[in-house]
This record gives C-alpha cells, structure tokens and sequence, in this order.
C-alpha cells in the first residue's frame, strides 16, 4: 500500500512540474480584454458583419475609423453595397449622421441613426461602432452572474484567425429562456434592451405585431430574453487581447457574427477624417 500511495504522489508532483502556472482561466482571459478596450481611444478596422434577418442571413463588408471620446464615426461599405459613407456627428446636426447612399436619390443625406432607414435590414446602429457596446454586454454578463461565471465560461485552447494567433472563449447559459414582461410607463424596446443588456433586434423578432418600428405602450405584454445570448463565442487577440470575432447565438441558432479584420488601436486621427470635406471621401 506504502508503495502505491508513493507512486500516486511521484506521478501528482511530476503533472504539477509540467503545469504551466501562467495558464489563464476563461474568466481571466475575458478580463484582459476588458481592460485592453479600456485604453482605446481610437480605431480602424474592417468589419465583417453577419446577421439573422427574418430567418436568412445579411452579410457587409465595411472600413470603419472611430474616434472614442467624443464619439466619431467614419464607415465605409466595401461590400454588397460599395461605395455607401456614413459619418457620424453630422457637421451641421450633432443628432443626425451624413449618409452618401451613392446611388439614387444621388444627393447626400441627413439621417437618424435609430431612424427606421439607418436600421433598416440591421441589428444595430451606427452608435454601437467599435468595442464599447461589446464589452458592455460582456461586463454585464459578469455582474449579473457573478456567482457562476466560471461555470457558464469554457475554455476552447487556441486557434487562429486571418493568420492571427488566439484564444477561444464561449459563454453557455443553459437557462436562456423568454418570459412576459410587462410595459411601464415611459418604457420603450430600446430601452428596456438598455436597462437589460439586451438584443434590442431579439426583442423584435420575438414580438413581430409590433414591428421593428412600432411603439409600445405601458401595460402591454412582451416577450422578453432573458440574456443577451443563448451562447457567445468570442476570439480574442493573444497579443492585444481584443477581439477578433464574436458569434452570438439564441435556442435557434446563429443569430449574429461580427469579424474585426486588420485592427489599428489608437492610430492618429485628424479632425479632418470625421469630416464631409476629407478628400478621400465622396460626400
């Protein structure tokens, strides 16, 4: 018996020499990337966006630069739709964004970003550009299951993306469901999906008499998600410690997928490049 136990504690201290002690939980490895988008101030990147529209799949391609702090926003649609710039503040209206459609009606547009044009075949809007709104929801994730995090967080190893080495995190929450919410006063879709962290898009597909523009009134009964997500798959830079990918499911399936391709952080951006007057620009 001696013998044995001595053999047993032999090959536990051998597995301990080989353990690296540097190893990174799941919940650690999602942190870092909370304190890495922390320090962004600025950014350009392509965005690959992929997203559920009643039941099909609508995929762009687009170049993106975004200034943090004031909020600034320059995209351009590589694909379907090339040509398509969005600049955001407007020059003139801080609430409206510049739209070149390139195409008909051919004049330049001053537009709502929640305005039923700029969301039109979108989950979200052009104000939710960059890591910020990500992060928000994961963050959220963590304060709200707090207690439990560690269990609905796997670690998948490593992997790689466009040539970029990186960690692969899921988060699964296995009582993802939906439930009545009942409207207050003052409550809309957008902001009951603020409060809540939510999809606002989800909540529109779950409650189709009201349309994805259509009003809510207090005492009306909704379907409500409980998370964000049934599942999130996230990709995370080794290096920087950003993301890389983000796929989002619901009790369907895909529901979402965003790829972030050739990230600059904190590049040098001038005043001229969220303006209307830039001559790289079309508008």
């Amino acid at each position: 018996m001696k013998s044995q136990f001595w053999l047993v504690a032999f090959f536990a201290i051998v597995s301990l020499s080989f353990t690296d002690p540097s190893k990174k939980s799941a919940p650690e490895k999602v942190r870092e990337v909370f304190e890495a988008t922390r320090h962004i101030e600025s950014l350009k990147y392509e965005l690959v966006r992929s997203e559920r529209i009643n039941g099909s799949y609508v995929e762009n391609h687009y170049s993106i630069k975004i200034h943090r702090r004031p909020y600034k926003i320059y995209l351009k649609e590589l694909a379907p739709n090339a040509g398509i710039e969005v600049l955001y503040p407007h020059p003139l209206d801080e609430k409206k964004a510049l739209v070149n459609p390139n195409g008909f009606p051919w004049v330049n547009l001053k537009l709502d970003p929640n305005g039923e044009l700029m969301r039109k075949d979108q989950h979200h809007t052009i104000l939710e550009g960059g890591y910020d709104y990500v992060v928000s929801v994961m963050e959220y994730l963590f304060y709200k299951h707090k207690d439990g995090i560690s269990e609905l967080l796997n670690d998948h190893g490593t992997g790689s993306l466009h040539g970029q080495p990186c960690d692969i995190v899921s988060m699964v929450n296995p009582n993802f469901t939906y439930s009545n919410h009942v409207v207050k006063k003052g409550e809309s879709i957008s902001s009951i999906a603020l409060k809540n962290r939510l999809n606002e898009y989800m909540i529109y597909e779950k409650n189709k008499t009201i349309g994805i523009f259509g009003q809510i009134k207090e005492g009306d009964i909704i379907l409500m998600p409980s998370d964000y997500a049934a599942k999130m798959v996230l990709f995370i830079d080794q290096k920087r410690q950003i993301p890389l990918k983000l796929e989002v499911y619901d009790e369907q399936g895909l529901f979402e997928k965003y790829e972030f391709r050739n990230v600059e952080i904190n590049p040098q951006l001038s005043e001229e490049e969220f303006s209307d007057g830039f001559t790289a620009y079309s508008f």
